[in-house]
């Protein structure tokens, strides 16, 4: 049985002024699942995520279900890594809270990032210790117990600005969790940074090769180097960033060789277009579409 990406959409990137708006876009547009927000969900509903109760996740399955979409990742991007331990206890609360109420809305995974010990939460060299790798190993275990305590699964997305910055440094985290349930949310263009591009098809290898069985959700952007590194991002003291775009916009990441992999599982696997616009919305789809066909 050959497996095909399902093509879907942070619901934060969709246009509508208010979340059945974006809900409604987003079926519109051709997308099939999507990645939800706790942050975008708590604003709609000017409450935090202990305000979210289950007759609101109920009816927020039965939109989505209306429209035709399944909700893939219910985010809750907090700071595993936070270094004050009682805020630290407080974002452990806010999975546990995730994880129920990703329970009742029936989405397949509670996302994380994977973390940054600055107090600031700003990039530091610090992410890249093995002291940091560690810990966010015992974070993500903690984490997941209560996530799958209410029912849920704990999905970690690597990426280069946190401790996680490497497929390598991934597998470390997953491996020291010990944990079989929890799986990654694969982003290859958050691995990325400007001094490493000539890489990138190896490190896609790499990322297969040493993720490929946890992978659940594949994430979809494409980029463009930037001369400058004002703004905090995808940088390593080049001088240089990169700017994200949707996949498929500005032909700088090549993408086959993770659709012929989502082919290759015989499974359905969601990829979900990340920084995309309603102007290029349809440019991702079709690339897409066409790896799907030709990959």
């Amino acid at each position: 049985m050959t497996g095909r990406i399902v093509p879907g959409v942070r619901l934060h990137d969709v246009a509508g002024d208010t979340l059945e708006e974006k809900v409604q876009n987003a079926a519109e547009l051709g997308f099939k699942c999507v990645h939800l927000a706790s942050k975008l969900l708590c604003k709609s509903c000017d409450t935090d995520i202990f305000g979210l109760t289950d007759e609101r996740a109920k009816h927020l399955k039965d939109l989505f279900a209306k429209e035709g979409l399944t909700v893939t990742v219910f985010g809750c991007y907090k700071n595993l890594l936070e270094p004050d331990p009682e805020k630290r206890e407080g974002i452990l609360r806010q999975y546990e809270a995730s994880g129920r109420f990703a329970r009742v809305l029936g989405a397949s995974v509670v996302g994380t990032e994977c973390g940054r010990p600055d107090p600031k939460n700003q990039i530091t060299e610090a992410r890249t210790t093995d002291e940091a790798l560690h810990e966010l190993a015992r974070e993500v275990k903690r984490a997941a117990a209560l996530v799958e305590d209410e029912g849920s699964r704990l999905a970690i997305e690597p990426g280069w600005n946190e401790a996680a910055s490497t497929p390598e440094r991934a597998r470390k985290v997953l491996d020291e969790a010990g944990d079989p349930a929890v799986s990654v949310i694969l982003d290859p263009v958050s691995l990325l940074h400007p001094t490493m591009l000539e890489d990138a098809a190896v490190q896609s290898e790499r990322e297969l090769a040493l993720l490929g069985e946890r992978i659940s959700v594949l994430h979809a952007k494409d980029f463009r180097v930037i001369g400058n590194e004002e703004k905090a991002g995808w940088c390593d003291g080049s001088g240089s960033r990169l700017e994200c775009y949707g996949a498929g916009v500005t032909g700088s990441f090549d993408y086959a060789p993770f659709v012929r992999w989502a082919k290759g599982t015989g499974r359905s696997i969601p990829c979900i277009v990340e920084n995309g616009t309603p102007e290029t919305f349809e440019t991702s789809l079709a690339y897409l579409a066409r790896l799907q066909e030709t990959a």
